[in-house]
């Protein structure tokens, strides 16, 4: 039998079953998927938790991209590879922090395989392999002509999708000794408007569903906000102290978006104008994108081949989301001070002459301009070039390679006020607010530039691998594989204009730029010591230039009593040196939820105090910082009970350990005595309340190595075909991944439990962690037909941070919304095929056929009022795709 290399092992085998557990997702599986994008496929696997990236959360710092976190543990500890080495990450980090893999770059129709290595693979891959692998396989030869279309459309008639793609290959390696080929895809995807949705998906207010209200613009029962359309003013003393309650601007309000007067925890006795953000929101956002691929190979003799390949991917996204306020708090990295625009010695003040100021003292401007949201957009590209050769010389089977990798997104970003020229136009009187104001444009461009800032990284690298047989064992022969690595990354991520003095109102600052060398060394052994049992033992270290060196080990068993049964097992250790994020010139200032105000709840009994609120997570990069380490677990069995019903069942645990943190304003909050390093501030204090200190702002700390998560649980893998005869032929497939536990012990001691909850809010997107992901998968071919349908569920989640803990979300009563839980949800996918002649096909698919709606979360502030990182399909509703393929 040809033997072949396995992601996993640098060892050719000819079993497909491995020591370590390895999902493979053929190009078949992949088409009858219906997906058209390499994210959502890999983002669809059952493996993929809380902490990945969605590329409909549009308002991140990594806006538009899309990243896969494996077991929870974050998309930093996700190794993404293509043909088994690395690209470059996304120009931006994920919440500033946390590098990865923008899986969108990599072109759907070049993939041959996707391989997901779900234990840890540090030893065989790098130090970062702590949660697992994704491994996109590309094309390795194709000879022929082929151009595919599809288009594809929502049930509501929107959300355009079209895309067209063709490959064209030549040259017989056997005959001619050599092949080349180019794969070319485009795609262009219209946006769909979160407004034109039903029910809670389609507007903020979502108590006639058991939600809350998440209309903005209220006044609070102690004078707060009021950032409304129709604008408002509170007058203060000469101190700067308020001096009166908030009064509303001159101007009408729409009678559904008055803000009562009596009755709830949101109002005052001058009431307020709600408007509403759903209206500045999108489910998928607009973008272009082209992705070209090529590769050529040579035959250099029987044994002997060189190689290149070259990818370019380019893609465009616009987003936007609703208008700047004209305020805001942050932290002047410049100066070192925290900076609040709101309130305070640093307050943005109307002057009592002001042509808007109808109360003629100073007072607090409060407004959002209806006519102004904020938009980003985003440019990137994406180039990858290698070349090398690999063949067989003294019974070593060789691979040797140079691979350069680049990444830059270009962003530009509009909308926005720069405080310090809002307020010399304020002064001078030259900027107006107020209800249907349109200010001039020479006085826009001034106080609200645009702003341009890039992310560029690059990874340059030399590799060298040989593989070959040793002894003879009674088991067979032992194998082994020695490798070598050197890599030179660096990273440049500017920040956007004028946050690092925290001059830029609502928007968070990061930046990060340095360089570092790794030189890896490795060895893996595959040792059959009798015929029923293989060891695998492997060893990896790494230099990295800018911290130091880490040695990672694996070792693993494959026990096979007989030719229907095997167990298998490992043990890794892995390791994930700081990023140039966390130990460089570095630093970030974003926003967070914290689950509710501990000093303020208990006393005011407030809904602003008792549920979920945005704070400032201010984090600066820590020199000092080491690295995270892991130690990981499986153990499972192979069986095939019956003829053609193949089963897998594995129980996984990984423990990372001094775990890399930012600021975490929750932990900081229940707990500031445990974390004597970092700064809370808060506003002033509330006329409702005058002796309690005012609501918190910002919570500011340095990168530390802080706590260990712990997380365990059991994977499913079981699939089955049945020969029909003339009726053709039937296979079903059912992956389950159950999360048993997923603990974090925090660096005061705290521990806290998320599987089956909403937390750990502090993780991208604040997806939750659901305990159980199942994909049952059935289909039916029959010579030309082709059928497939694909069901997909994701368990309920309490709407709690950790197991035990209070509700994120409660009403002015303290009772909690939706009982405290997010709902299931299961959606059905169809996919049909029909092979109309030998050189044409079509292929039709329905996602989400039975329009199932993404269930009601008011807790996630990846979007509102539902999940994006769970619940997406949801939102998008029933979508069609129609495509064709004809071969030349």
């Amino acid at each position: 039998m040809q033997k072949v290399e396995i992601t996993g092992s640098s060892i050719k085998r000819a079993e497909a079953e491995t020591i370590s557990v390895v999902q493979t997702l053929s190009r078949k599986d992949i088409e009858q998927t219906g997906k058209t994008s390499i994210a959502e496929v890999v983002r669809s696997i059952s493996a993929d938790n809380n902490g990945s990236i969605s590329g409909s959360f549009t308002n991140g710092f990594a806006g538009s991209a899309s990243g896969v976190s494996l077991r929870g543990l974050s998309v930093s500890s996700t190794l993404v590879l293509i043909n088994g080495r690395r690209t470059a990450p996304y120009g931006f980090g994920d919440d500033g922090q946390r590098s990865f893999v923008d899986l969108n770059s990599i072109p759907l129709d070049a993939v041959d395989r996707i391989d997901i290595l779900k234990d840890g693979a540090s030893a065989i891959y790098g130090s970062d392999a702590i949660a697992g692998v994704v491994n996109v396989i590309l094309r390795q030869n194709y000879v022929g002509k082929t151009i595919s279309a599809s288009t594809g459309i929502s049930g509501e008639r929107d959300g355009n999708v079209n895309s067209i793609s063709g490959a064209v290959g030549f040259g017989d390696l056997a005959a001619d000794k050599y092949n080349v080929f180019m794969t070319v895809d485009a795609k262009q995807q219209k946006r769909i408007d979160q407004n034109s949705r039903e029910k809670w998906l389609g507007q903020a207010d979502a108590r006639p569903w058991g939600g809350r209200d998440q209309r903005n613009g209220h006044t609070s029962a102690g004078n707060a906000g009021g950032s409304s359309f129709l604008g408002t003013l509170r007058p203060v003393n000469a101190a700067g102290a308020p001096a009166g309650n908030i009064a509303n601007m001159p101007g009408s309000c729409d009678p559904i978006n008055l803000d009562p007067t009596g009755g709830t925890a949101h109002d005052n006795t001058r009431g307020g104008c709600l408007w509403d953000p759903v209206d500045y929101a999108t489910i998928q956002p607009e973008t272009k994108n082209l992705n070209v691929f090529a590769r050529g190979t040579l035959a250099l003799g029987e044994t002997t081949q060189a190689y290149a390949e070259v990818g370019v991917f380019k893609s465009e996204a616009k987003t936007y989301t609703t208008p700047s306020g004209l305020t805001g708090a942050g932290f002047d990295l410049v100066n070192a001070r925290v900076n609040n625009t709101g309130s305070g010695p640093d307050q943005l003040l109307m002057p009592a002459n002001h042509p808007d100021n109808f109360l003629r003292v100073a007072a607090r401007p409060r407004w959002v301009d209806a006519s102004r949201p904020r938009a980003s957009d985003m440019e990137s590209t994406v180039t990858r070039i290698l070349a090398g050769v690999k063949g067989n010389f003294a019974d070593w089977d060789y691979d040797t390679g140079v691979l350069y990798a680049e990444s830059k997104t270009d962003k530009t970003q509009n909308g926005y006020y720069r405080t310090s020229a809002l307020r010399t136009a304020l002064n001078n009187g030259t900027f107006r607010i107020g209800k249907g104001v349109i200010n001039n444009a020479d006085v826009l461009a001034l106080v609200s530039p645009t702003l341009f800032n890039s992310g560029v990284t690059k990874s340059t690298s030399f590799d060298f691998k040989a593989s070959r047989e040793l002894m003879e064992l009674p088991g067979g022969k032992m194998g082994i594989a020695i490798g070598a690595e050197y890599r030179k990354e660096k990273t440049d991520s500017e920040a956007t204009p004028f946050t690092d003095t925290n001059d830029i109102a609502g928007l968070g600052y990061s930046a990060s730029k340095g360089s570092r060398n790794v030189t890896a060394l490795y060895t893996e052994l595959a040792v059959p010591v009798l015929k029923t049992v293989e060891l695998q033992f492997a060893l990896r270290t790494d230099d990295y230039s800018d911290y130091g060196r880490s040695t990672t080990p694996k070792v693993g068993f494959k026990f096979t009593p007989n030719s229907t049964l095997a167990f298998r097992g490992t043990y890794a250790e892995g390791f994930r040196a700081p990023s140039a994020a966390e130990n460089g010139d570095s630093a970030v200032a974003a926003f967070t939820n914290i689950a509710n105000d501990p000093i303020r709840c208990p006393v005011t009994k407030l809904t602003l105090d008792c549920s979920t609120q945005s704070v400032g997570a201010i984090t600066i990069g820590n020199k000092n910082i080491k690295p995270e380490e892991s130690k990981s677990y499986s153990l499972g069995m192979v069986i095939e009970p019956v003829k053609n019903v193949n089963l897998s069942l594995d129980l996984w645990q990984i423990v990372r350990t001094g775990e890399i943190n930012g600021s975490d304003p929750g932990a900081v909050v229940d707990n500031p005595a445990g974390y004597p390093d970092a700064q809370i501030v808060r506003g002033e204090a509330t006329t409702n309340f005058p002796n309690l200190p005012g609501q918190i702002l910002m919570v500011k700390a340095p990168y530390l190595n802080a706590g260990e998560t712990k997380t365990s649980g059991v994977d499913l893998d079981l699939r089955g075909r049945l020969n029909l005869g003339s009726n053709g032929k039937l296979t079903s497939g059912v992956t389950v991944t159950y999360m048993k536990e997923f603990t974090r012990t925090n660096a005061d001691g705290t521990v806290l439990e998320f599987a089956g909850t909403h937390g750990d809010v502090n993780l991208s997107g604040n997806g939750g962690t659901p305990k159980t992901k199942v994909r049952f998968t059935l289909g039916w071919e029959n010579g030309p037909f082709q059928l497939t349908s694909n069901v997909n569920y994701v368990s309920s989640i309490s709407n709690t941070n950790q197991v035990g803990g209070e509700c994120l979300d409660v009403d002015e009563n303290d009772v909690a919304l939706l009982n405290c839980r997010i709902a299931s949800f299961t959606t059905l996918d169809t996919f049909g095929k029909w092979a109309f002649s030998k050189n044409f096909e079509i292929t039709a698919s329905i996602s989400n056929l039975l329009n199932k709606k993404a269930p009601l979360d008011v807790q996630t502030y990846g979007r509102i009022n539902y999940n994006p990182s769970l619940h997406q399909t949801g939102a998008v509703g029933r979508y069609f795709t129609l495509a064709g393929r004809y071969t030349f």
